[in-house]
């Protein structure tokens, strides 16, 4: 996998503006024109693309997408941005193993899991794992980013004439990043301890609480022991289990004894349903046996009626008229109703027998009923005066047990708390020695900074620097010195040589030593200072026809620059007037002039966008041609 990678290209796009590119060489490029011309915008856009977070410039430009292609060696990589977008979409060459997806920018609390930009970028330098940095000489830690380095390398303008060493910004984390980068060090094996000021913060609001959390438990323990001290040494768990097996065998003893009463009140209900349909069939047959006497009776009416009959004299005349009456044939009913009577009688006879075993059956059924409920009765105060009972006992036992035993679980529970508290309060009152603080400068081997003052030293002999071998990289301010006077005793314009000077050194030992090599450098406006001055104490020694430095010693500084390309890719801008003559003819070299003269090579960086005045009021004027 590749170690290094450098921009290719930067490609700006919208609505209703015409698209525009600038090219790179993977050596120097050095951009200049005139004051708000849009280097600065440019100086931001590697920075936001390279998992920034703050804006390049207003989205009222009308320029609201921004795409920028990575080179490596084993191919490339293409980063997509919408202008205030908080992700980006990556398209690389198979070769990666990288989805073409939608990215956050840098890792955080939310996405720790997930690939990010930031990354990305790494994985090209030859880190495919996330590691950490150490932010503070207490070795507290977050993750190696690609922002945790990338503002030393990338000079804004605001920052090239800084007192401050470049390595200043977040120091701990941004040495600890070059550790990583230079020598592949772990420092998430460094232990971690606390700050000394957060200890006493800590030790101030935490010990009032903890002593009136430790009272508490010590008075909840006291309860407790009471009431354990009722239980002794015995065995409650193998007691809860004796009990419980007791318990087990009386419901099935309740469940059996429930079975039974159930079955004697279905046949109470059977036998009491037949009793009532039996007590039916006898007042149905006392009825019937009503209707056969009846008509007995009737029939013997009528044979004695008829007896009477045939003991009187027939008239012979009718009483009403005297007229003589015809003699008549007598019907004899007597031997009818006699053997209908009979008949009537042998049925009211087997009624009778019937009738008399009926009586026998609701008799034995009464009986059986009276026994029935007598056993229902039996069993239902065998469940009220002895199962249940013995149930709710052998409940209450076990209910009570496993109190005890809840009370010894959180006797224990509490001992432990009350152990932790005491613990908690004797590191608080008395912290443990904390081990020596994190020094990231003393991990760094001693031929760094023989190498970092071997590179100084080169370079300003090569500008001709007349106090070079005097200059030497200064471990305790981590920064370049001249002699025993600081960088911030000399002038805008020095502070900003120096700055560029040493810039250049670490960009020469990453090219030369580091195992990851982040080989991007941005340098916006190392002139700083000069734009006023017709001289500058040796900076400047004479200039052209334009003004421009023709020697001295940024001419020398710029020269070997150019000839330095091979150290990494290396992007400067800067105002033309300032910007020394030097030639930039390499192969690996390009010159981009912002501007209106005939040298220019464009008008600027967004066309005719300028950086104090972006034109958003006329949409309908005719497009301007695509630089490219």
């Amino acid at each position: 996998m590749t170690n290094r990678f450098w921009i290719e290209s930067i490609r700006y796009t919208g609505e209703n503006v015409a698209e525009t590119v600038v090219r790179f060489k993977p050596g120097i490029n050095i951009v200049h024109g005139p004051s708000d011309t849009g280097k600065t915008y440019l100086a931001k856009t590697i920075k936001y693309m390279l998992a920034g977070s703050t804006k390049p410039f207003a989205t009222e430009t009308g320029y609201s997408v921004i795409t920028m292609v990575l080179r490596t060696d084993e191919g490339k990589v293409k980063l997509t941005r919408n202008i205030g977008s908080l992700r980006t979409t990556v398209t690389a060459d198979h070769n990666f193993g990288i989805l073409h997806d939608d990215y956050a920018i840098q890792p955080t609390e939310g996405n720790e899991n997930e690939l990010t930009v930031s990354d990305i970028l790494l994985r090209l330098l030859g880190i495919n794992e996330r590691k950490a940095v150490l932010t503070n000489q207490y070795g507290s830690r977050k993750p190696l980013t690609w922002k945790t380095f990338s503002d030393t390398l990338h000079r804004s303008e605001s920052r090239i004439t800084s007192e401050e060493s470049i390595f200043s910004t977040a120091k701990y984390a941004t040495l600890s990043a070059f550790l990583t980068l230079f020598y592949d060090q772990d420092l998430s094996l460094l232990p971690e301890h606390d700050d000394p000021a957060d200890i006493k913060i800590r030790k101030d609001i935490l010990v009032p609480v903890l002593d009136e959390k430790l009272t508490h438990v010590q008075n909840q323990l006291s309860l407790l022991q009471d009431q354990l001290l009722e239980i002794g040494d015995r065995d409650v768990s193998q007691e809860i289990t004796t009990l419980s097996k007791q318990l087990e065998q009386l419901n099935q003893i309740q469940d059996q004894t429930r079975d039974a009463l159930t079955r004697i009140t279905n046949n109470i209900a059977t036998a009491e349903q037949e009793l009532a349909v039996r007590s039916m069939s006898a007042r149905h047959y006392d009825d019937l046996a009503s209707v056969y006497i009846g008509n007995i009776k009737r029939l013997t009416f009528v044979s004695d009626a008829q007896a009477a009959i045939e003991g009187l004299e027939p008239q012979a005349t009718c009483p009403f008229c005297d007229n003589p009456l015809e003699e008549q044939q007598e019907t004899d009913y007597r031997h009818a109703a006699q053997a209908e009577a009979e008949t009537i009688a042998e049925d009211l006879e087997e009624l009778s027998t019937v009738r008399t075993s009926l009586d026998q059956h609701v008799s034995v059924l009464q009986q059986r009923l009276k026994d029935l409920r007598n056993e229902q009765r039996k069993i239902e105060r065998q469940l009220a005066q002895a199962v249940l009972p013995q149930i709710s006992r052998v409940r209450d036992q076990i209910r009570s047990l496993e109190s005890h035993q809840s009370a010894l679980t959180e006797f224990k529970m509490l001992e432990t708390e009350h152990e932790e508290l005491n613990e908690q309060l004797g590191e608080l009152i008395n912290p443990p020695e904390p081990d020596a603080d994190f020094n990231p400068v003393e991990r760094f081997p001693n031929s760094f900074y023989m190498e970092m003052t071997r590179y100084i030293r080169t370079i300003l002999t090569e500008t001709h620097y007349p106090d070079a071998e005097r200059a030497f990289f200064d471990p305790n301010g981590f920064d370049i010195k001249i002699g025993a006077k600081p960088k911030r005793l000399h002038g805008k314009g020095y502070r900003a040589f120096f700055n560029t000077i040493l810039v250049l050194a670490l960009r020469q030992y990453i090219h030369e030593h580091a195992l990851h090599k982040p080989s991007i450098v941005v340098l916006d406006t190392p002139t700083l200072g000069l734009e006023h001055q017709k001289s500058s104490d040796g900076l400047v020694t004479s200039r052209d026809d334009n003004g421009r430095p023709k020697t001295g010693l940024l001419r020398n500084l710029f020269d070997h620059m150019a000839d330095t390309g091979n150290h990494g890719q290396l992007i400067i801008l800067n105002n033309t007037d300032v910007t020394p003559s030097t030639h930039f003819d390499d192969e690996n070299a390009t010159e981009l002039i912002f501007g209106e003269h005939d040298e220019s090579d464009r008008p600027g960086l967004l066309i005719d966008i300028r950086e104090d005045r972006p034109d958003t009021t006329n949409n309908e004027v005719e497009q301007p041609r695509l630089w490219d």
